[in-house]
């Protein structure tokens, strides 16, 4: 019986899919869950797994070229039809008792190697001082002296330069009282909590008041992002990912840090649900556990703007009365769509943000 595999949904907005290589040939046998084909998505590296055993039969992709979700991509022939009737299927689509069966492949993402503990001890989202000091698994030399790139980094080296390109940013740069923060963030023990999750409610708070950063420019309009989600970018080894934390606004930034932990854990462990591209309305990238003050981000599309974090560290501050003291602080850069908002909207917004932090 032939079994068609279909590729499977695994993009934000519809985009489309390059296949990268595939890991049989026609006429091999394949088992069911072999990594049957390496495909890159606007934001991951991801394999798909063979969905059934038998014999590959026929490729309908071939790398290079660029497919849509539902797509059939290659075909398989299987002994008989008790494997098919099992597959996972589309909603609402019940198995067809026809000769040729159709199901949508399941996928497995790419894992190189897990990420260093120590570097989740220092800051969830930067690698610690070892790690920047060696080269990633993926940039292994070759002779020639060149750095071959994981298909993670090719993709996200593409979607930063459009964005760099086609989108004009301004930026806002401020500083947050973060004592506060402190405190609270003391209160937890053993187990600190993720600096990130201060940052992310704020941001959730402050969108609500804000829904034009919550938009994206479209053929000179503006459409509201789908979702609630603020997401983090997460390091591991050398490749970006995107946590998204739902409906932060309404949870602590205790409960926040908790998600982000098992979120991180299941990013170690492979769990390819979580590094699936999912949308989100702005990212917030920190670098301040790798003692970075104050740095400017590039937007991730198709969000407005993108919040940068640095280092908490004490700073001199003079007081209404004249007075100097030492108050520990926080750079915020915010990297701004200019198509989307102008500065003085953008600027209300990012003192939304300050307000709120400054509140825990």
């Amino acid at each position: 019986m032939e079994l068609e595999i279909k590729m499977p949904d695994m993009t934000t907005a519809n985009s489309v899919v390059k296949i990268v290589e595939w890991r049989f040939q026609e006429g091999q046998p394949v088992r069911r869950g072999d990594l049957l084909v390496q495909v890159e998505t606007d934001k991951a590296a991801v394999d798909v797994e063979s969905i059934a055993s038998g014999v590959l039969k026929s490729i309908r992709a071939r790398p290079g070229d660029e497919v849509l979700a539902g797509q059939v991509i290659a075909v398989i022939e299987t002994a008989d039809s008790a494997a098919a009737l099992s597959l996972p299927l589309p909603p609402g689509s019940p198995p067809s008792p026809s000769q040729k069966e159709t199901a949508v492949a399941v996928t497995k993402i790419v894992r190189e190697k897990p990420l260093n503990s120590g570097a989740a001890k220092r800051g969830l989202f930067a690698r610690n001082q070892e790690a920047r000091l060696t080269e990633p698994k993926g940039n292994v030399a070759v002779a020639s002296g060149e750095i071959p790139l994981s298909a993670a980094r090719r993709i996200a080296a593409r979607r930063m330069t459009e964005s760099k390109q086609n989108i004009p940013h301004f930026y806002l740069k401020i500083s947050a009282a973060a004592e506060g923060m402190i405190r609270r963030r003391n209160l937890l023990t053993p187990k600190k909590m993720v600096w990130d999750a201060f940052f992310i409610h704020a941001v959730g708070k402050a969108l609500e008041n804000f829904p034009q950063m919550a938009c994206r420019f479209d053929d000179g309009k503006l459409v509201p992002l789908p979702g609630n989600a603020v997401g983090v970018a997460v390091d591991v080894e050398g490749d970006l990912y995107v946590l998204p934390v739902e409906q932060p606004s309404r949870k602590s930034p205790e409960t926040i840090s908790e998600e982000l932990w098992v979120a991180v854990d299941r990013l170690r462990a492979g769990d390819a649900s979580v590094r699936r591209a999912m949308p989100t309305r702005l990212t917030i990238t920190n670098l301040g556990a790798s003692g970075v003050e104050e740095f400017m981000a590039i937007i991730n599309p198709p969000e407005a703007a993108i919040l940068a974090v640095g280092k908490v560290s004490p700073t001199v501050r003079v007081t209404a009365d004249r007075q100097m003291r030492v108050q520990d602080r926080v750079n915020l850069t915010l990297s701004v769509d200019h198509r989307v908002v102008n500065g003085g909207y953008a600027t209300l917004f990012l003192n939304a943000i300050v307000k709120e932090i400054e509140a825990f």
